[in-house]
C-alpha cells in the first residue's frame, strides 16, 4: 500500500466529504448476494461468501485465487490475520477450513444453519455458532474440541487473538464468554436476542447488541459495565482495542458511538438500516455498511468525510488490521475493496496519523521476511500490538475519554511486556525521565485498582439490572 505525501493540515475549513479518502481497488464480482466478507491484517487476501453457495478468495487486484462451492448459501467466512487459513459456514450445516491456496483441509457438519464463524488470528482454532442451538470449538486439524449446547440459535460468536476465549450470544438471551478448554468463565442474561457479540484482543471487554434495543458492556469477569438503550434493534457491535469506545449499528438507520462509561457521544443519521459496524483498528475512522446501499466512514467525532454506492444493499463490512483497506458485501453481486488515500488522511489528522502510517510500514516489512512474535501469535501479531500503541498515543481525545479505559484498562496495559514498552519508547522517543514517571504512576493505579475490586461484592445478577430500570445513562 502506498506511504503518505507529507502533508499538514489545511488551515482553512475543508469539506473533506469532497475529497476521495478512499480509492476503489477493485470489484470483487461473484455474480449473486454477497452476505459476508473478510479481510486479512494487510488486506492481501479478501475472503467471500453468498447466494452462490461458494467460499471464494480474492486478491486486491479482484482476481479470484479460488472458489469452493458448498452445498448452500454462505453466511459466514473468516479469514486468519496472515491470510493463511479460511473458515467458512453454510447453510448446508457444514462448517469448512481451506489452506490459502483453496485446499479443503476438512469440513464438520452441525445439526443447523452456520450463522456465525471466527478464526483465531494465527489459523489454530476455529468457533462457529449453529442454528441447532450449539457453539462448537475446532483446532485447526479439525478436531472438535468442544461444544456447548445453549438451546436456541447461536447467532454470533468471537475469539480472542490468541483462541484463549470465546464469546458468544444466543437466542436464548444469553452472552456466554468460555475459556479454550470449554469452561464456562461466565454468562448473562439479558431479556434479548443476541444480534452481535465482540471483543477486545484479550477479551477484557466484550460488547453486544440485542433485539430489545441494548447495547451491553461486560468485562472479563462477566461484571456489568453498562447497558444503554439508543432507540431500536441493534445489528452490530464494535470495539476499540483498548474498550475505550463502542460503535453500534442499529435498525433505526444510525450509527452510535459510546464511551466507557456508557455515555453516548453521537448518533448519525443514515438513509436506511445500519447492518454493519466497525470501528478501524488504528481509531482514525468507523465505517458503515447500510441498506441505503451506501457505505459510510466516519471520523471518532462523529462527522463523515467520505461515501459511496456499492450498488446494493451492503450486508457486511470488514476492514484490514492496518486499517489501510476496506471491503463491503453488496447485493448486487460483488465485495467492493477500497485503499485508504493516505494523503487524504494526514490532511485530516495530520502528524498522528504519519506516525501510525510509519509504524504500520515497517511491520508489515517484518511481516514479508517471515519474522514470528513469541507466545504462538502469528506473524501480523507485530501489527495488532503497534496499531493497539499508536491508537492509543495518537493524541485523539475524541469526546474526553479518560485514558484508563475503565476497569480492566490498567491490567491491559501492564499485560505488555518489556519488550513493547521498548518499541513504545523508540517509536514516539519519550523522555527517559517521563517513561518512568508514567510506569510508576500506572504501578500506582494498577495496585489501588486490585485493591478497590477485591473489595467489591459480585455484581447483582444482570437480568435484575435489566428489570430494575436503565442507567442513568439512557
Amino acid at each position: 500500500m502506498g506511504s503518505a505525501d507529507a502533508v499538514t493540515p489545511d488551515s482553512e475549513e475543508t469539506d473533506f466529504r469532497e475529497l476521495r479518502a478512499f480509492d476503489l481497488l477493485c470489484k470483487c464480482e461473484t455474480g449473486h448476494i454477497v452476505n459476508t466478507v473478510s479481510l486479512s491484517s494487510g488486506g492481501s487476501y479478501v475472503a467471500v461468501g453468498g447466494f452462490d453457495h461458494n467460499v471464494s478468495l480474492f486478491n486486491p487486484e479482484g482476481k479470484k485465487l479460488w472458489n469452493y462451492t458448498t452445498g448452500d448459501v454462505v453466511y459466514t467466512v473468516s479469514i486468519s490475520s496472515d491470510g493463511t487459513r479460511v473458515a467458512a459456514g453454510s447453510n448446508d450445516n457444514r462448517v469448512y477450513f481451506f489452506t490459502r491456496d483453496g485446499n479443503l483441509l476438512w469440513n464438520y457438519e452441525t445439526g443447523g444453519s452456520l450463522n456465525s464463524v471466527a478464526v483465531s488470528y494465527d489459523g489454530s482454532y476455529v468457533a462457529a455458532g449453529s442454528e441447532d442451538g450449539k457453539l462448537y470449538f475446532f483446532n485447526r486439524e479439525g478436531k472438535l474440541l468442544w461444544d456447548f449446547d445453549s438451546g436456541a440459535p447461536v447467532r454470533s460468536v468471537v475469539i480472542s487473538r490468541d483462541g484463549s476465549y470465546i464469546a458468544t450470544g444466543s437466542s436464548n438471551q444469553y452472552i456466554y464468554l468460555f475459556g479454550s478448554k470449554g469452561n464456562k468463565i461466565w454468562e448473562k442474561k439479558t431479556g434479548s436476542v443476541i444480534n452481535s457479540v465482540c471483543m477486545t484482543p484479550h477479551a477484557y471487554y466484550v460488547a453486544a447488541g440485542g433485539s430489545n434495543y441494548n447495547v451491553y458492556l461486560l468485562d472479563r469477569k462477566g461484571e456489568f459495565s453498562w447497558m444503554h438503550n439508543p432507540a431500536y434493534w441493534i445489528s452490530s457491535v464494535s470495539l476499540t482495542s483498548d474498550g475505550s469506545h463502542l460503535a453500534a449499528g442499529s435498525f433505526d438507520d444510525r450509527v452510535y458511538l459510546f464511551n466507557s462509561t456508557g455515555t453516548k457521544l453521537w448518533d448519525y443519521q443514515a438513509k436506511d438500516d445500519i447492518y454493519s459496524v466497525v470501528i478501524s483498528p488504528d481509531v482514525s475512522f468507523i465505517t458503515a455498511g447500510s441498506w441505503d446501499d451506501t457505505l459510510y466512514v466516519l471520523d471518532m467525532e462523529g462527522n463523515e468525510f467520505w461515501n459511496t454506492s456499492c450498488g446494493g444493499n451492503i450486508n457486511c463490512v470488514s476492514v484490514s488490521l492496518d486499517s489501510s483497506t476496506l471491503a463491503a458485501a453488496s447485493d448486487d453481486g460483488a465485495v467492493y475493496l477500497f485503499e485508504r488515500n493516505s494523503t487524504v488522511f494526514a490532511r485530516l489528522f495530520g502528524e498522528s496519523f504519519l506516525s501510525r502510517e510509519k509504524i504500520r510500514e515497517s511491520d508489515l516489512e517484518k511481516v514479508e521476511a517471515g519474522m514470528t512474535k513469541k507466545e504462538g501469535t502469528a506473524t501480523t501479531g507485530g501489527i495488532e500490538s503497534v496499531v493497539e500503541i499508536a491508537s492509543a498515543s495518537s493524541g485523539k481525545d475524541s469526546g474526553g475519554i479518560n485514558s484508563d479505559g475503565g476497569p480492566g484498562a490498567v491490567n491491559l496495559n501492564f499485560e505488555k511486556n518489556s519488550s513493547k514498552l521498548s518499541e513504545l519508547l523508540n517509536f514516539f522517543k519519550f523522555p527517559i525521565i517521563l517513561l518512568l514517571a508514567v510506569l510508576i504512576v500506572a504501578i500506582y493505579l494498577k495496585n489501588k485498582t486490585f485493591k478497590k475490586r477485591t473489595s467489591e461484592e459480585d455484581s447483582g445478577d444482570f437480568e435484575n439490572l435489566d428489570d430494575e430500570g436503565r442507567m442513568s445513562g439512557n
